[in-house]
C-alpha cells in the first residue's frame, strides 16, 4: 500500500498524539523521538500504493483530458482522508532503509529518470527487509484497534535484518482464506491508509474513473497489483507497471527447459524454494497453504515448459510465464464493480494530484515542441 513523496508534509501533531506509546533514540544533535511504529508501517504501506500509482500513471497512455479529470478526482480523495505518515524523521533502522529506497524510486520517477539496476537491487533488499518486518508483525486480529493495527503490533525485534532467513521462515496464523477474510483485511489496510472517507470518496469517484478509461487501460488494470519498480519496457504487454517482466519469467523458464534430467529434481527445488521467498516477499501474511499451492503450480509449469516442443514453447512462453507469476501473487476473481473500485484506489490515491500536475506538464511540452 503505498505511494507518496519526501516532500510529504508531516502528520500533524493530532494524529501522533493518538499513539500512546512513543520510542526515544539518542541522536547526535540530542534526544530525537522516533516516528511511531503505527505510522511507520502506514508509510511503508502509503509508499507501495503512491509508487504504483505513478507506475499505472506512466504505463496507461493516458491522454491530457484524462489527466485532468484523474487529477481532480485525487484531490477529493485526498480532501477527503488523513494526512499522509510522515516519511521524514527517525525510523527503526530497517524501515528507514526501506524509506529511503522506496523514496528514491519516487524522485527519479517524477523526474524521469531511469531505473538503474544498481538502484533495483536495493529496492528488491528493501522490499525482502520491509517483507520480515510485516511478517514479524502480524498478530491475531483485534476489532477494537482500526486499520492496519488491527492486524499488526511492531515486532520484537529491533532489525530484522541481523535475523537472515528467520523472518521468511516464521510462521503467521493458519486462517481460513475466505473471500470474505481477504475482504477484511484488505478494508483495514485500506481505510489504515485512507480512512474512511477516503475510502467512500474513491467508490464514489469510481465510476467517473471508469467512465474516462479506454477499454484496453480497463484491460491493462483488471490485472495490475502493487508495484514500485516500472518494467524495463513500458511496451511489454504482459502486465501495466509490474516490475517483474513477462520477459524475465520467460528467460527462467528457458534455463529450465536446459536442465539435464539427471539434475532436474534437485534444481526445481531449489527454483521453487526461491519463488516461495519471492511469494512471501510479495504477500508477507503467506501460510503453508498458500506455499504448498504455489509450490505445485510453478513445479507444473516447469515440467510442461520442459515437455513441449521448441515450436510450442514458444508460442506458449508469456502464457506459461504468467502462470508462475500468478501462482505467486495469487488474485481473487472481480466483479465489475470491484473492478471499477480498484481502478479507482489505484488513480486517486493521496499524491495521485502531482503526479498528474507532473503527466500534464509533460504533455503540454510535447504539444509545444510538435507545434515548433
Amino acid at each position: 500500500m503505498k505511494p507518496s513523496v519526501g516532500v510529504m508534509v508531516p502528520v500533524v501533531l493530532a494524529l501522533a498524539a493518538c499513539v500512546a506509546v512513543r520510542s526515544v533514540r539518542a541522536a547526535d544533535a540530542g534526544t530525537v523521538e522516533e516516528v511511531p511504529w503505527a505510522e511507520q508501517n502506514r508509510a511503508m504501506g502509503y509508499l507501495i500504493l503512491h509508487l504504483s500509482n505513478i507506475n499505472v500513471a506512466g504505463g496507461l497512455n493516458l491522454s491530457r483530458g484524462q489527466a485532468v479529470v484523474l487529477r481532480e478526482a485525487a484531490r477529493r480523495v485526498e480532501a477527503a482522508a488523513p494526512a499522509p505518515p510522515p516519511l521524514a524523521g527517525v525510523y527503526r533502522p530497517d524501515l528507514a532503509e526501506v524509506r529511503d529506497a522506496y523514496l528514491e524510486v519516487r524522485r527519479r520517477l517524477l523526474a524521469g529518470e531511469p531505473i538503474d539496476d544498481t538502484l533495483r537491487g536495493r529496492v528488491g533488499r528493501a522490499r525482502a527487509t520491509e517483507a520480515a518486518v510485516v511478517r514479524l508483525s502480524i498478530t491475531d486480529r483485534d476489532p477494537s484497534r482500526a486499520g492496519c493495527a488491527r492486524c499488526h503490533a511492531e515486532p520484537a525485534a529491533a532489525d530484522v535484518r541481523a535475523l537472515g532467513t528467520r523472518p521468511y521462515r516464521s510462521e503467521v496464523g493458519q486462517v481460513v482464506r475466505t473471500p470474505a477474510h481477504k475482504r477484511e483485511v484488505f478494508l483495514a489496510h485500506a481505510e489504515g491508509l485512507l480512512g474512511r472517507r477516503g475510502l467512500v470518496t474513491v467508490a464514489l469517484v469510481a465510476g467517473e474513473v471508469d467512465r474516462i478509461l479506454r477499454p484496453g487501460q480497463k484491460e491493462g488494470l483488471s490485472g495490475f497489483s502493487c508495484c514500485i519498480l516500472p518494467p524495463r519496457e513500458m511496451a511489454d504487454p504482459y502486465r501495466i507497471g509490474q516490475a517483474e517482466s513477462g520477459e524475465r519469467v520467460v528467460e527462467m523458464l528457458r534455463q529450465v527447459r536446459q536442465v539435464p534430467p539427471a539434475l532436474w529434481l534437485v534444481v526445481r527445488g531449489r527454483l521453487v524454494g526461491r519463488l516461495e521467498a519471492l511469494a512471501v516477499t510479495v504477500s508477507p501474511g503467506a501460510d503453508d497453504r498458500c506455499k504448498e499451492v504455489l509450490r505445485q503450480r510453478v513445479a507444473d509449469v516447469c515440467e510442461r515448459a520442459r515437455a513441449a516442443g521448441d515450436v510450442d514453447f514458444e508460442l506458449d512462453r508469456h502464457r506459461l510465464a504468467a502462470e508462475v507469476t500468478q501462482a505467486t501473487r495469487p488474485a481473487a476473481p472481480q466483479t465489475d464493480r470491484q473492478r471499477r473500485f480498484m481502478a479507482a484506489y489505484f488513480l486517486t490515491v493521496p499524491g495521485a494530484a502531482e503526479v498528474y500536475d507532473r503527466l500534464i506538464e509533460r504533455l503540454d511540452a510535447q504539444t509545444a515542441a510538435a507545434a515548433r
